[in-house]
């Protein structure tokens, strides 16, 4: 049950991969027309559908690696406060003109993009001594979030800048959750 449950989060992460490049389609991915809640004022129902394909895959991802990685439940309450966000992000347009749920949907797209790369960053920091995989991702996810958070600050939001840290937190976090363990065996 627990490596088919790994293999179907493994495909949700594709799926939801899939999705999200179809979704960008709309606009530009490059310019600030093509941020994904952007798309969403003119698509409200493809961007609900995409926030909680990818709220539901990162969290299935996520809790599958902490319980195979580590005995922490520090997560789930971060998981709590990135749903909060996505729900936010979700629930509110991301519209200037309606100021009140403009804010409420920039804050909660931060909450969730925050909270669930802290998340992730997490889980590879904690499971550092426990391979080489482990290292690499807890070094590439702080590269990925330090350089997505610049790359934010210069350009200002686009669905690149947007997408590709969650494209980064599927690769890795099925990466980690379909590996084997090594097996010692004695004679």
């Amino acid at each position: 049950m627990k490596r088919k449950t790994q293999v179907i989060s493994a495909l949700l992460c594709l799926v939801s991969t899939a999705y999200t490049i179809w979704y960008m389609h709309f606009a530009p991915p490059y310019k600030n027309v093509g941020a994904l809640s952007k798309i969403g004022l003119e698509h409200p129902v493809y961007f609900a559908i995409w926030g909680m394909m990818t709220y539901f895959s990162l969290t299935l991802a996520l809790t599958l690696a902490y319980k195979k990685y580590t005995k922490t439940k520090a997560y789930i309450p971060l998981l709590v406060v990135s749903g909060i966000g996505m729900a936010l992000t979700l629930t509110n347009d991301f519209d200037f003109d309606k100021k009140v749920q403009y804010y409420l949907h920039c804050t909660g797209s931060l909450m969730f993009s925050a909270v669930t790369g802290i998340t992730v960053f997490l889980l590879f920091l904690i499971c550092f001594k426990k391979g080489a995989i482990f290292k690499i991702f807890t070094v590439a996810s702080g590269v990925i979030l330090t350089v997505d958070l610049i790359c934010l600050l210069i350009f200002k939001e686009t669905g690149l800048i947007e997408a590709l840290p969650i494209f980064a937190g599927y690769i890795m976090l099925s990466a980690v959750n379909l590996r084997r363990e090594k097996i010692e065996t004695t004679r």
